[in-house]
């Protein structure tokens, strides 16, 4: 049936939402939005923000029944409510969602706002993942929140801060094997050597062994740069077990330091499944000896597996390289429509804007980085 978008403006600005970083232009689209993206939806629904924009679309009277909408204790009754302000989705999908929202209610705060953060870091989108996280630990303190905010933090470098949560986690479960092993990757990465060591002793000294005991005795030996003793754990840790990549990514990771560039390559070979990671890892290879234009043809091969921020930026940054500014501006402009917050994409954007001679832009640019940098850092 022929449905006519409620909002008629031709002009209509757009909302974008702040977790996927989609805009919409209609009130439609942000009913399909949440419909099919409630759990990232959820700080968006009923905000200040959403009700102006519907209020600026001239649905004065739908943002009236928003601002109502508010005051319902429910979740789900919100979340059903806001659905069903216009006749968009049939009884059948709105049932169907409202079991899903009405479940997802039922659990506690912290388990709800773990899952979202476990989403975001499944994305390999860990600055999403930490306010989430820690707005879960203000609810309560446990080894898997602690173990994955730390998880979090050694994505973004933030090693010592990982350590920290992880020393906490090992004291409300000292025999959580897992927890030793990530402790000792935090320490290692971190260049407390000593510390790492120590926890992988126990994680030995108690079964099962797994590989990637001999693949963390191997990160330390690549972080103090002994890379022929990298590489012999290394292989240990891909011997035992064949099925895990990392330890081929290691691998190559290497020879790139040692600048054996077509053995790094070479190694990638042995990868069973190659996946956007792989593919990934192969650009890395290619631009570290100058070879952009097949770095860019093996992001394009990842981006196959479908949309990623962290790789339209790549794939921005290696036109860039190769002096292809027109590309670049294309690739991040498509990076900076998933998420216009990601400061990684805004610098991105910046240098190629200075490329292109648009100083203004550069510079503006520059300022919207720093400005997200201390926003960050006095809310953490």
């Amino acid at each position: 049936m022929l449905q006519f978008c409620l909002s008629q403006q031709p002009e209509a600005p757009p909302y974008a939402f702040k977790a996927t970083g989609i805009r919409v232009y209609s009130f439609e689209e942000a009913l399909y939005h949440v419909f099919r993206y409630w759990r990232e939806s959820v700080d968006d629904v009923l905000s200040d923000g959403m009700v102006t924009w519907v209020a600026d679309l001239g649905l004065t009277y739908l943002a009236a029944r928003m601002k109502d909408l508010k005051k319902v204790d429910s979740f789900a009754e919100r979340m059903v409510g806001f659905l069903t302000l216009a006749q968009y989705f049939d009884e059948k999908e709105i049932a169907g969602l409202t079991g899903e929202l009405t479940r997802w209610e039922a659990r506690r705060e912290w388990e709800q706002l773990k899952e979202r953060g476990d989403y975001f870091l499944s994305r390999n989108e860990p600055y999403k993942a930490l306010p989430l996280y820690r707005r879960a630990l203000q609810y309560d303190e446990n080894v898997p929140l602690l173990n994955n905010l730390a998880v979090a933090q050694m994505r973004l470098s933030g090693y010592g801060e990982a350590l920290r949560l992880l020393a906490r986690a090992r004291v409300l479960d000292r025999e959580n094997v897992a927890l030793a092993l990530h402790y000792a990757e935090a320490a290692i990465l971190s260049g407390q050597f000593e510390r790492g060591e120590r926890a992988l002793q126990k994680a030995e000294a108690s079964p099962p062994h797994t590989a990637d005991i001999p693949y963390l005795y191997g990160l330390m030996a690549y972080e103090r740069h002994d890379y022929p003793a990298a590489l012999g754990f290394f292989e240990d840790a891909a011997a035992r077990d064949a099925t895990v990549p990392l330890y081929i990514y290691k691998m190559a990771d290497t020879y790139l330091r040692m600048r054996k560039f077509d053995t790094a390559l070479e190694v990638l070979q042995r990868v069973q499944k190659p996946d956007e990671e792989y593919h990934t890892k192969q650009a890395e290879i290619y631009a570290a000896y100058g070879n952009f234009p097949a770095a860019i043809r093996a992001i394009k091969q990842a981006l196959t597996g479908g949309e990623s921020v962290n790789l339209w930026v790549r794939l921005a940054a290696y036109y860039r390289q190769d002096y292809d500014l027109a590309r670049a501006n294309d690739s991040i402009t498509r990076a900076l429509s998933l998420d216009g917050e990601n400061d990684t994409a805004r610098l991105e954007n910046a240098r190629i804007k200075k490329g292109l001679g648009r100083i203004r832009e550069y510079q503006a640019g520059l300022t919207e980085v720093l400005r997200g940098f201390k926003q960050r850092y006095r809310t953490e």
